[in-house]
């Protein structure tokens, strides 16, 4: 997946203030990194109701940066979760949007630097 930061709705929404903007980035940068270690800790325990819970936590976010696919990709696991899937079955999908966070995170530090 090639993972493109897009910052047009929150230039739209902050009328362009790059100081609020370098605000949500860094917010990103710390908040994100938790709430991956919240999803590591639910994978670890099985617990299929929190893994839909972090992933829900997380879209609002994805899509203020114009992380679409991966905001898609947490809406799925949300979903799946939702509908009684087991920790199992959503463990590989979960990894790989721990990840994908990963790779966010450092392309949004670049965009700080």
């Amino acid at each position: 997946m090639e993972l493109t930061v897009d910052l047009t709705f929150l230039n739209e929404i902050s009328d362009g203030d790059q100081g609020f903007i370098t605000d949500v980035l860094n917010t990103f940068l710390v908040e994100m990194p938790k709430d991956m270690e919240q999803l590591k800790n639910a994978l670890a325990q099985h617990n299929a109701v929190d893994i839909g819970r972090v992933a829900h936590k997380t879209k609002s976010t994805l899509q203020t940066l114009g992380l679409h696919d991966l905001k898609d990709m947490a809406y799925s696991i949300e979903q799946r979760a939702k509908s009684g899937a087991t920790a199992q079955e959503l463990l590989t999908d979960s990894k790989n949007f721990i990840t994908y966070i990963s790779q966010a995170c450092q392309k949004v530090n670049t965009l700080l630097h």
